[in-house]
Order: structure tokens, then C-alpha cells, then sequence
């Protein structure tokens, strides 16, 4: 699996936090980690994006 920030190569850790074990991907080269939790996080904060006009354009 490759890293989404650095194109790196991610192994699978296992993290512990008191009661719960899970376990992540996590990059070698920048220490990026990901699991189901992070990435469905990500998809439901990421804006819809829709093209913006430039000024000129909006004068017209």
C-alpha cells in the first residue's frame, strides 16, 4: 500500500488505546497512519468543491 501524503510504503501496526487494540496502516517515510476510522472522517469533511468564476468574469 502506498502513502496518500509522500507515495511512501505503509505496514500494518498495532495500536493500543487502555481497553481497545486495532490496527492501522502506517507510512515508513513520514509516519502517516490510517485506519477505517480516519478515512471515513476524511470523506465526510471534504468539501464539495465547485468551480469559482475570476473577477473578471463576474463583472461581465
Amino acid at each position: 500500500m502506498k502513502c496518500p501524503k509522500c507515495e511512501g510504503l505503509m505496514y500494518l501496526e498495532r495500536l493500543s488505546d487502555f481497553f481497545i487494540v486495532f490496527h492501522a496502516w502506517k507510512c515508513i517515510n513520514c509516519g502517516t497512519l490510517m485506519d477505517k476510522t480516519i478515512l471515513d472522517n476524511q470523506k465526510k469533511s471534504l468539501p464539495f468543491l465547485e468551480p469559482v468564476g475570476t473577477a473578471a468574469a463576474n463583472e461581465e
